[in-house]
């Protein structure tokens, strides 16, 4: 097999989005049906389901099945979306794989899929040929015309839904939710994280059939209740509680996910998910790095995931657990909404006493970048005192961030926050990463480590 396979993946990308499951199906159909050789847990959401469907593979993996992940968009390598155990598969298990999909497209009638249908694709024959016995699928955008909707999937998972996408979804929650609540399998189980959108609530509840197979999960409460008893009162939080308002979506994911597995059955896995929490390596959120300096990387792609992950820094500093950013790095692609994106990181700097932000480009991915001269005018007209600098390139804004951060203080450097469109952190951990020595791979950390010694504990 040849660069010929690759380049015609690459070639694929032009093709955009397709709002229809016939192409996929018709390949999958050629290809006698890898979809249903297994299993799948197939979970959909605006924020919290790659982690949340990290933890979950990770908790399967660890119970002693052969687990595949299938996850969008990658970072570095393509092979990230495609993992079993763990680890991304092989480029000569994805070309072959390439290339029994290149074949069949070829049958009358030719049909092509588009690069993200292909990667699925791609996913599903891996799996059956390696004989992975569970799978858990992420949805790349919404869910009822998501290839990823043809699998075989006996529980379905919704995570926190916010406004994303709306030039394909729909213009409100509500529509939105009706999108992605799409994927439940009517009959099996759903849990849904409650939405405090009363229209949004409804729309999810409209969707699914059977009240009786469906679950309301509320982080607030730690608990999860069918949606046939969600219109009865419940009791109020006592002073006692060990909410205090908010968690960190890490949190949250790891919750979602052990109450799956509670309400599927899956005893052993259920058994493995605090294993799991700890052991899952989910790079480009919330991760702290050293390059030079302390860097803090998260893919904060839309207002909600932006309003996140400054609380946690907040919350995070406010207890002592880390250090608040004393530069920021951001870059984003196109946001209906860019002021809606940009508030809480105002908010963050001026809160935070941060005096230093360098703009700049993600490269090119679904969506188009915002230009950085344009954001800078948009995050100077929010009025703070910072320094805000556009620099078009991702490495000389880096390393500029690390002077600025040296200079605020040679001896303990400040951290700088990396923030924004996954493309960004991707583009970011190539250059930290340029030799290749941190693990961004396998995204679980082995408990028993290479000398047998969790390297956890």
């Amino acid at each position: 097999m040849s660069d010929d396979v690759w380049s015609w993946l690459d070639s694929l990308k032009s093709f955009g989005y397709n709002p229809s499951l016939d192409t996929t199906a018709a390949l999958l159909g050629r290809l006698d049906m890898p979809q249903h050789s297994f299993p799948a847990v197939h979970v959909a959401g605006s924020n919290g389901k790659g982690t949340c469907c990290a933890i979950l593979a990770n908790a399967f993996t660890l119970s002693g099945k052969c687990t595949g992940l299938f996850t969008s968009p990658h970072l570095i390598s393509v092979n990230e979306r495609i993992r079993i155990d763990g680890a991304p598969i092989s480029d000569v298990l994805f070309e072959s794989c390439l290339k029994q999909i290149q074949e069949v497209c070829n049958i009358e009638p030719i049909v092509s899929p588009t690069f993200y249908e292909a990667t699925f694709i791609v996913a599903m024959l891996a799996f059956r040929d390696q004989g992975v016995e569970r799978a858990v699928i992420e949805t790349g955008l919404g869910g009822r015309w998501d290839a990823t909707r043809l699998v075989d999937a006996d529980c379905c998972i919704l995570t926190e839904i916010s406004l994303e996408h709306t030039e394909v979804l729909g213009e409100t929650l509500a529509e939105i939710a009706e999108e992605k609540a799409a994927i439940v399998r009517q009959g099996r189980p759903l849990l849904a994280t409650w939405p405090y959108d009363n229209s949004a609530r409804k729309a999810i509840e409209r969707t699914v059939r059977d009240h009786d197979t469906a679950w309301w999960w509320r982080g607030d409460r730690r608990r999860a209740f069918k949606f046939s008893n969600a219109v009865k009162p419940f009791r109020p939080l006592s002073s006692k509680t060990w909410y205090d308002g908010w968690m960190p979506y890490q949190q949250e994911a790891y919750q979602l996910a052990s109450m799956a597995l509670y309400i599927m059955g899956e005893k052993k896995a259920y058994e493995e998910i605090e294993t799991a929490r700890t052991h899952t390596n989910w790079p480009g959120r919330m991760q702290w790095v050293e390059f030079g300096v302390p860097m803090l990387l998260d893919c904060a792609h839309n207002p909600s995931g932006m309003a996140r992950a400054c609380e946690q820094i907040r919350f995070q500093k406010s207890r002592d657990m880390a250090p608040m950013p004393g530069v920021v790095v951001i870059g984003t692609t196109t946001q209906k909404d860019l002021d809606s994106f940009l508030q809480p990181l105002v908010e963050l700097i001026v809160e935070g006493g941060i005096h230093h932000v360098f703009v700049t480009q993600p490269p090119k991915g679904r969506k188009d970048p915002v230009n950085c001269d344009h954001l800078t005018e948009e995050l100077q007209s929010h009025g703070t005192d910072a320094e805000i600098t556009s620099i078009s390139s991702i490495e000389e804004a880096l390393s500029a961030a690390q002077i600025k951060a040296n200079e605020l203080d040679s001896d303990l450097p400040q951290p700088v926050l990396c923030i924004g469109s996954i493309y960004l952190i991707g583009a970011i951990l190539e250059i930290i990463d340029e030799e290749g020595k941190m693990d961004l791979q396998n995204i679980l950390i082995s408990p028993s480590g290479e000398d047998g010694i969790d390297p956890i504990a």
